[in-house]
């Protein structure tokens, strides 16, 4: 005689399986908090580093977006690729603008 129907076992384990992903989750964070503490990963220089490479990540992507862009419209014409190329090189600007609006107002 079943007590839950196969339905509702699916669901319960469904949970489960997200509950403890969320314990793992829980779990890494904090081991990787206590080795971030230990080695300073959290002070201002390591920051300041970080940002750079950020900066200069955003800066690289600008002109491999445009290589991409010119590549597209080269082999594959004005489609669907053209257009989506287009938005996220819009969408990478309107964000670096933002961004640097934001941190000029801050400071």
């Amino acid at each position: 005689m079943r007590i839950l129907s196969e339905s509702l076992l699916n669901t319960l384990y469904g949970l489960s399986g997200v509950i403890g992903a969320g314990i793992v989750l829980l779990i890494v964070f904090f081991i990787n908090w206590r080795i971030g503490k230990k080695k300073h990963l959290f002070d201002e220089r390591y920051q300041q580093q970080t940002n750079r490479a950020k900066a200069r990540s955003w800066d690289a992507m600008i002109v491999i977006y445009m290589i991409a862009w010119v590549i597209v419209i080269i082999f594959d014409g004005i489609s669907f690729s053209f257009f989506l190329l287009t938005a996220l090189l819009v969408l990478h600007n309107m964000t670096a603008a933002i961004t640097n609006m934001y941190f000029l107002n801050k400071e």
